[in-house]
């Protein structure tokens, strides 16, 4: 029963200092916006699955963050393909896009992520550069999981997805999955130091170790809960 009273008491005392206008610091509060400036939070990844549901909130935090992009109009079809609420992002505030993709409005969140809180870190730790664009080979396509007709439908058919397959930094270096995961030294450490870390932000990373439909690149979602192979 005293339990239960000083259970009570608290409450009382949270909900008279939330009326009188004391908010904890957004990075303890799961309802404050995503800022994708800031380092991930241990609300983040809720945050992000929010933003899939609130468009006007993702688009906000994209354009907070420096992203360079374009809303698109929701697409229907054919059959289960097509998007709600993406975008054609051009770059992430600090890292061009190869050429313009098409992703969700969350996907895009995480790669702005990706780039602030691993790809640049990674670039300055070992290279003492920055990386200036990411390479890709797609990101929308409406087909099934490695285009096999008994294959669920591949989150690519949703622009829930993107294979990265290399990095150029700022002085012109090229990092290629495909040619340098495997290679000693600088390149092969980082491009491995970025796979492992990149679950720290995204959903679901699938690299050349997981199977060889992905030896050249990184299958990026964003979401999950920082599963990495």
């Amino acid at each position: 029963m005293r339990a239960f009273l000083l259970f009570l008491l608290l409450l009382a005392l949270l909900a008279l200092v939330w009326s009188r206008g004391w908010r904890p610091p957004d990075r303890y509060n799961p309802w404050a916006p995503l800022d994708l400036r800031a380092p991930p939070d241990l609300f983040f990844r809720y945050k992000l699955d929010r933003l899939g549901r609130e468009p006007r909130a993702c688009r906000a935090a994209l354009a907070q963050a420096g992203a360079r992009f374009t809303p698109l109009p929701d697409r229907d079809g054919p059959g289960a393909c097509g998007w709600i609420d993406a975008v054609r992002l051009r770059g992430t505030g600090a890292a061009a896009i190869e050429r313009p993709a098409i992703v969700s409005c969350p996907l895009a969140a995480t790669l702005v992520l990706l780039d602030r809180q691993v790809l640049q870190p990674a670039a300055r730790q070992l290279y003492g550069t920055a990386v200036r664009q990411a390479d890709h080979v797609g990101s929308y396509a409406c087909r099934n999981i490695y285009g096999r007709a008994s294959a669920p439908l591949s989150r690519h058919a949703r622009a829930a997805a993107i294979d990265l397959t290399g990095f150029v930094l700022a002085d012109g270096h090229r990092l290629d999955i495909a040619g340098d995961w495997d290679a000693r030294g600088r390149a092969g450490a980082f491009l491995h130091l970025v796979h492992n870390r990149a679950c720290e932000v995204a959903g679901l990373v699938l690299g050349p170790d997981y199977n060889r439909e992905h030896r050249s690149h990184f299958h990026v979602e964003a979401q999950g809960w920082g599963y990495c192979r």
